[in-house]
């Protein structure tokens, strides 16, 4: 062989070789982390894309190298296949395993539980911890709906409140506007037409009576306390007094992203403000709902939360200053 056909070959050869030695480099990046190792759970949330995932993969300790595991996602076209989901991820699997378990959707059974008087934030927030980004919950709620209960809520009102406290059962195909139509759809179902009536017994509609049971689930958490406390407020409306409830600012300046202040200008702040606030401030439970539609028979029209967590009531303001210099 000639001098020039050698060095022709040693030239063909030199792709071949760097060729070989990135393929070689992809899969050493494709194998397991581990060769032992306890599972963990990892969400997918909306609109995350392959990079995102494969260097949070990598921070969690379950990936090698991200660009061998996004490097095998877009040969095999599986970028618009990774689904959102919770999944079970072992060190032990390979990144190409891995990808094929995002494509597949074997997410493990999932839920969300919503307590009684959790606020949407909060609400957002837990939905975060399952896959569902705040971004895409925050579009479901601004959607348009069209459960019947809703028609009558003034404009621009938030859906505070209606989203009822339960626990939610979340499959791969579950969505943002799939889990707030749940929500809305359970309200329907557990909130009934009795409480509309009962409601309206006490001179208030729907949205009015779910406000007020917001602001009874907040301040007291006494199941037998709350008849008491409702009526308490029932009777403020009455005669044209403010509420004088704290949580209502409380929330308020949660909203505004200030600091708690008595004095805060806000339609929230009944101090301030006589009558109820333009909508509720959170998700209220049945028991506070129940107190709303069917308060106590008392003359009482004051109430404070003591030291010791008991509920002190007092029919008249010097009565309650009392209750104030022993309790607080």
């Amino acid at each position: 062989m000639t001098k020039r056909r050698l060095t022709t070959a040693g030239l063909l050869a030199i792709p071949i070789i760097i060729i070989g030695s990135i393929y070689i480099t992809y899969r050493l990046g494709l194998r397991p982390v581990a060769s032992t190792g306890e599972a963990r759970d990892f969400a997918v949330s909306t609109g995350e894309n392959a990079q995102h995932i494969a260097q949070r993969l990598k921070d969690a300790g379950l990936l090698r190298d991200r660009n061998a595991f996004v490097t095998y996602v877009n040969f095999h076209l599986l970028r618009p296949r990774l689904k959102v989901g919770l999944y079970s991820i072992s060190p032990t699997l390979s990144g190409d395993a891995i990808a094929e378990l995002l494509v597949g959707g074997h997410t493990l059974s999932r839920r969300i539980v919503v307590p009684e008087g959790y606020t949407l934030t909060q609400i957002e927030a837990s939905a975060a911890t399952i896959g569902i980004s705040k971004a895409s919950f925050a579009a479901a709620l601004a959607s348009e709906h069209t459960q019947t209960f809703l028609a009558g809520n003034p404009a621009g009102v938030s859906l505070e409140g209606y989203l009822f406290p339960d626990t939610y059962q979340i499959g791969s195909g579950t969505t943002a506007a799939s889990l707030v139509g749940d929500m809305l759809d359970n309200f329907g179902k557990r909130v009934g037409p009795e409480y509309a009536q009962a409601f309206a017994a006490e001179g208030l509609n729907l949205h009015q009576g779910l406000t007020l049971a917001s602001i009874v689930e907040r301040e007291v958490s006494n199941a037998a306390d709350r008849p008491v406390v409702a009526q308490i407020f029932l009777k403020r409306l009455k005669l044209g007094q403010a509420l004088g409830s704290d949580v209502t600012t409380h929330y308020a300046a949660d909203l505004l992203g200030v600091p708690f202040n008595t004095d805060l200008n806000s339609p929230y702040n009944t101090r301030r403000v006589v009558g109820l606030p333009p909508g509720p401030i959170c998700s209220p439970g049945l028991s506070a709902m129940d107190a709303v539609a069917h308060p106590a028979g008392t003359d009482y029209l004051f109430f404070l939360s003591g030291k010791d967590g008991k509920t002190y009531f007092a029919k008249t303001y010097a009565e309650h200053q009392l209750n104030i210099k022993k309790h607080l």
